[in-house]
């Protein structure tokens, strides 16, 4: 049997991927997996299937934030995605980004103080996926969690920081994702399921045009 074209869900440590799978499934209960009470507890890299479903989904283990791990463990964790992707690439019709945009200010605060060589977790996160010109859309979850105030300055930071690095992010109600050099992303609550209905017509319509 013929394997299923693949959607890729990538982000760092307890950002809600495991939650937004159970969203896109057609029977979310009979899905073992569980939403990781502690950073970095999702360890498996497996493909999820079920009938009614197009594509398989892999939700990749996060990593950065896991206060609780070794280093020499997170660094394990990270060369297990980076060969995974690098090997599976080709099989990917789209790669969700997820972004805790709690940790936003946070982690680019702290970058900006810190002054150092490297970039951003998210921003190398956003360049790796990009290198292999998989389709990918950023989802910034946990908005729900936010003011609307606070949800605007906080994503405003985000994109005005994205293009000092070379990366330019647009809403995806005015974007078209086939478009190159652009990111497109999206507001999003796993939780209260805000922009479920344009996640999944995003995801039907790169399956649609996916590369058979």
């Amino acid at each position: 049997m013929k394997e299923k074209p693949s959607l890729l869900i990538i982000g760092n440590s307890n950002v809600g991927k495991s939650s937004i799978t159970r969203l896109l499934l057609p029977h979310p209960s009979k899905f073992k997996g569980k939403a990781g009470k502690k950073p970095g507890s999702t360890l498996l890299i497996r493909p999820i299937t079920q009938p009614g479903l197009k594509y398989q989904i892999v939700d990749l283990p996060g990593f950065g934030y896991m206060k609780s791990s070794s280093k020499r463990r997170e660094e394990h964790v990270k060369r297990q995605i980076v060969v995974h992707v690098e090997k599976h690439h080709a099989k990917y019709f789209l790669a969700l980004i997820v972004i805790n945009v709690l940790r936003i200010e946070d982690e680019l605060v702290k970058y900006n103080l810190m002054r150092k060589d490297t970039i951003p977790l998210s921003f190398e996160l956003i360049n790796f996926i990009s290198e292999f010109h998989i389709p990918h859309l950023i989802l910034f979850n946990k908005i729900d969690k936010l003011s609307k105030r606070d949800s605007v300055r906080v994503l405003n930071f985000f994109i005005e920081q994205a293009r000092e690095h070379g990366i330019q992010l647009i809403h995806l109600n005015d974007h078209d994702f086939e478009k190159k050099g652009v990111v497109p992303y999206l507001e999003f609550s796993a939780l209260k399921k805000i922009n479920i209905r344009k996640l999944k017509w995003m995801i039907e319509e790169c399956w649609k045009r996916r590369k058979i």
